[in-house]
């Protein structure tokens, strides 16, 4: 009896520790080089410079899941602290990267706006995901 008490308790230690081992992930190219690799256990903050930004600079997000959708829409959107929309870039299907004007990022950053802004993904009707944030400096 004792046995199959002590063999329950790991069971469930076992069961309540174990994680998924599909997990959704993005990669961020500045232009053409990449930049950063998240996931959705890590979120972090880019920081670009302002001096350095010309008017053809994009952000181009790749997404991943295990789960994908072929001919749903998907956004990229790049907001202020307020929710208010900087910048989108649209795409169809989950595998297909998007790109993201950083150009329009700076002229909104130019106008006062120089907090640290939100970049959220979304696909069909899924909820939308925030996957990093970005910092000019």
């Amino acid at each position: 009896m004792i046995k199959k008490i002590i063999l329950l308790f790991f069971t469930i230690v076992l069961i309540s520790n174990a994680k998924a081992d599909t997990i959704d992930f993005w990669h961020v190219y500045y232009n053409k080089t990449k930049i950063k690799e998240y996931n959705q256990y890590s979120n972090g903050t880019i920081v670009l410079k302002i001096k350095q930004i010309k008017k053809t600079d994009s952000l181009t997000i790749n997404y991943f899941r295990d789960t994908p959708c072929i001919n749903c829409e998907t956004i990229v959107a790049i907001e202020d602290k307020k929710h208010r929309l900087i910048t989108t870039g649209k795409g169809k299907g989950t595998f297909n990267p998007i790109k993201i004007s950083v150009y329009d990022l700076l002229k909104y950053y130019l106008k006062g706006y120089k907090e640290i802004h939100e970049v959220y993904y979304q696909e069909g009707g899924r909820k939308r995901v925030s996957i990093f944030n970005i910092r000019l400096e």
